[in-house]
């Protein structure tokens, strides 16, 4: 298994790109897994469009300050 962690914040402009890049490789053993800092833009709806096309796992939240 491969795994790819795409880090995200405000990137819908990008991630599509990003996730039919990995979506598209011809290896067929990979996970994709993106932590997104709780974007304000169309990031989770694109990565809503995509969460059931291919390994996709995704989680969205505020960073946290310790």
């Amino acid at each position: 298994l491969v795994s790819v962690v795409t880090p995200s914040y405000n990137q819908g402009e990008f991630i599509e790109d990003t996730l039919l890049s990995v979506k598209n490789q011809d290896y067929p053993n990979i996970e994709h897994i993106v932590v997104d800092g709780g974007s304000k833009d169309n990031t989770l709806d694109i990565l809503k469009k995509y969460e059931e096309t291919y390994n996709l796992c995704w989680l969205s939240e505020t960073d946290k300050l310790h």
